[in-house]
């Protein structure tokens, strides 16, 4: 019956021009071969013939097939003869398994002989990257590789009916002399649709029993070599100026802050001044404060092998400059070769830069709010005007009278300097020192000064603060402004939507948070406005980056409030949901015992 349906099947295939093999992976026995394989092979004894015995690397074959079972594209590989000589063919394989008991591992190899050519080696020379072509004495091309074929524009099928010095376009002199020697030399040659290309022709004459049989070209694509040139080049160039340039120091040190190496860069200051060297501890320039600190930060970044940054004040010939160290784990094979990457950076004109920076948004703000403060202003004035005139035309005469009117002009005076004061608190140029401050106290300030813009803008706002808040310990005018710059986002946020929320709200709360057994203060400015969409979620931190650009936005709010944040150790988030509204939770380490 098996034999019945192969003979059946070789029928209907025994039109194609290739050749035709079925196998039985189980048994590994070669069930069919086609007459014209059988021919080309030499096969004399076809019934007892295995599969080892027709292809070379049959278990790498057998393997190919269980991975591809259907294989859309050609294998390149190797026949047996008679006489075990290799014959390189591209085959390709398809399951039988449908026509037969789905219990067997029929498959159909069906050879493609278009592919055979003559050396040993044509399977590497079919899979070099560089074009390549083998030809007789006469220039026609006997093989010629994938990668010249498709630069050329050549048709496979067609190969043997081209001339390479044709193709080649050489000139007679040329073809003359690789015909008598080995040449290298350059060629140029331009498609029909591209850029000039300049090769290195390398040409080399083959033989047979000491006499010449043809010729073998590789030609070397030059321009994809030159452009690597250039771009090594450029790579060194800055490189090199990369190097001339940097402020910074680098030191290796192991977990006791033993110096292994310092990088040979005497450029950077500090380490003129420190003089380190190899084997001595890097913080013993350091006070003990300070020591510790910087050891529990190397501590911190060894067991997570994470990298860890930290700051230190340091008075370098008369002048206090800030420097910042970063450690960076060297990750090495060995678990327990544990080593960190000092990089020292001289940060004090970055500071200055970014005081300026916070300076600027800090006006910015001022700006958004004066209109609403004014307004403000002007009605406690106004009351307090027309109690004045009150007194001044009506002469009172009863006492009782008389202090209630003085008390009310008292309290509309009262909330004038309580707002003046909190303008010029918030223009005023803030410590560089921290304090701990309540975060209720900063809740309130901000507060103040925001609720009146909410009022003009018609937007509900409203705050809260959760029970038993610890201090945090901060510069807490710039928390301050943070928590204004987000409130002035939410306010522009709800103002400028193209249809406007029936009931806009805007809430300022802080609460107390435990996350990676930590202890956070956390405040939080939520609205209903519009939300953020995905792209613009991803840019919001980016300096300069800005959806208000054609109202005066400046895209550093964000940014310079997330430095600020992450400088005091904290973390800023921001959840939105499109069409619904944002809120921005701002992480602040709590000052407790448990906190350290």
């Amino acid at each position: 019956m098996l034999n019945s349906k192969i003979e059946r099947l070789s029928q209907l295939l025994s039109h194609s021009q290739n050749g035709l093999v079925f196998v039985d992976l189980k048994s590994k026995e070669v069930l069919y071969v086609d007459e014209n394989t059988k021919e080309r092979l030499e096969l004399k004894n076809q019934k007892t013939l295995e599969i080892q015995n027709l292809f070379y690397d049959y278990d790498l074959l057998i393997s190919e097939i269980h991975t591809h079972p259907q294989s859309k594209s050609d294998y390149k590989w190797f026949l047996k003869n008679e006489n075990l000589e290799k014959i390189a063919v591209s085959v390709h394989f398809s399951s039988l398994t449908e026509f037969f008991d789905s219990n067997t591992e029929i498959y159909s190899i069906t050879i493609n002989w278009n592919h055979e050519y003559a050396t040993e080696n044509s399977e590497i020379i079919d899979h070099l990257e560089i074009p390549f072509l083998q030809a007789d004495l006469n220039g026609n091309i006997i093989y010629a590789n994938s990668r010249l074929i498709h630069f050329f524009q050549l048709s496979p099928d067609k190969i043997q009916s081209y001339n390479a010095f044709d193709i080649l376009s050489l000139s007679e002199s040329f073809k003359n002399e690789i015909l008598k020697h080995n040449v290298k030399r350059m060629i140029e040659f331009q498609p029909q649709q591209g850029k000039l290309v300049s090769f290195q022709l390398q040409s080399f004459i083959t033989t047979d029993q000491d006499k010449p049989n043809g010729i073998t070209i590789l030609l070397l694509d030059l321009s994809e070599l030159q452009n690597a040139e250039k771009i090594l080049k450029y790579g060194e160039d800055k490189l090199r100026t990369f190097f001339a340039t940097m402020n910074n120091g680098f030191v290796i040190i192991n977990q006791d802050a033993k110096i292994l190496e310092i990088a040979p860069i005497f450029k950077f200051l500090l380490f003129q001044v420190f003089a380190f060297e190899v084997g001595e501890d890097i913080f013993h320039f350091f006070d003990e404060k300070m020591k510790q600190k910087l050891m529990e930060v190397l501590d911190s970044a060894i067991e997570s092998q994470s990298v860890q940054t930290t700051e230190f004040e340091y008075l370098l010939l008369g002048e206090e400059r800030t420097f910042e160290i970063r450690f960076i784990p060297v990750r090495r094979y060995d678990p327990n070769d544990k080593k960190i990457m000092l990089v020292f950076s001289d940060i004090t004109e970055a500071k200055k830069l970014d005081r300026q920076l916070i300076e600027s948004m800090k006006f910015a703000s001022i700006g958004e709010i004066a209109a609403g403060l004014a307004h403000e202003i002007n009605n406690p004035l106004q009351s307090a005007l027309l109690y004045l005139d009150d007194l001044i035309t009506v002469d009172e005469t009863d006492p009782n009278e008389r202090r209630n009117i003085l008390k009310k002009i008292e309290s509309a005076n009262l909330r004038i300097r309580d707002l003046v004061k909190a303008l010029l608190d918030l223009g005023r140029m803030e410590s560089p020192n921290r304090d701990f401050v309540s975060p209720y106290y900063i809740l309130v300030r901000t507060s103040e000064l925001v609720e009146v813009s909410c009022r003009k803008k018609n937007i509900s706002f409203t705050r809260h603060a959760g029970p038993n808040l610890p201090g945090i310990f901060v510069r807490w005018q710039e928390i301050e402004q943070v928590l204004i710059n987000c409130v002035v986002n939410s306010i522009n946020a709800l103002s400028e939507m193209d249809k406007i929320r029936q009931f806009p709200k805007i809430e300022l709360g802080i609460d107390l948070v435990k996350n990676q057994k930590k202890e956070w203060v956390v405040f939080s400015v939520e609205d209903n406005g519009p939300g953020i969409d995905d792209d613009t979620l991803e840019k919001v931190f980016l300096p300069l980056f800005t959806t208000r650009r054609n109202k005066q936005g400046t895209g550093l709010g964000l940014s310079i409030s997330k430095k600020i944040i992450a400088e005091h150790g904290g973390e800023i988030y921001i959840k939105t949901k499109e069409g619904t509204g944002t809120k921005v939770e701002i992480y602040l380490p709590a000052h407790t015992d448990d906190n350290g």
